[in-house]
């Protein structure tokens, strides 16, 4: 059972998409989410190269994006339903609708391209509701002082002739 939740923890976010139904089914079942599409093929360098970007993508956008790799190889009807013709090729898609089509290895663009739909990780997640908490302040406003001094007597400080030589 160990072995398995640590399995987990290193789960790939990234889903490759076997067929056009598996391909189909996740679409319908986005929900409200964006959805990356790379479009790649395992003889290409490229491809390869942007993999780990496309991982850790995944991963930062994880609450507002599903990442989808299909090899053209084995999709040729994916590949040619999106005029897929150099690779890696993405599309992002929402709600059905195909919103923006590009080409290339460049993370910088995938990444500027998703914080158009998405906005930034570290936006999202500031924006996210909780509690909204207040900081302490400095001093205790006047109110409270003055109750404090009606209800607290004042320090007593030892008189001289108190005092032992």
């Amino acid at each position: 059972m160990a072995s398995s939740a640590r399995d987990n923890k290193k789960a790939k976010k990234v889903i490759t998409i076997a067929s056009k139904a598996d391909f189909d089914k996740t679409i319908a079942e986005a929900g409200n989410k964006h959805i990356l599409v790379e479009f790649f093929a395992t003889w290409c360098g490229p491809c390869a190269i942007i993999g780990p970007h496309l991982e850790q993508m995944a991963t930062e956008y994880e609450d507002c994006l599903l990442v989808l790799k299909i090899d053209v190889d084995d999709n040729e009807e994916l590949a040619e339903q999106y005029d897929v013709n150099s690779m890696p090729s993405f599309v992002i898609i929402k709600d059905k609708v195909t919103l923006e089509q590009f080409a290339g290895s460049n993370a910088e663009k995938v990444q500027t391209t998703l914080q158009k739909f998405c906005g930034k990780p570290d936006q999202r997640k500031s924006a996210l509701p909780g509690p909204s908490v207040k900081p302490a302040e400095a001093k205790p406003p006047a109110k409270i002082m003055s109750l404090l001094k009606t209800v607290t007597p004042p320090i007593l400080k030892p008189s001289k002739s108190g005092d032992k030589k």
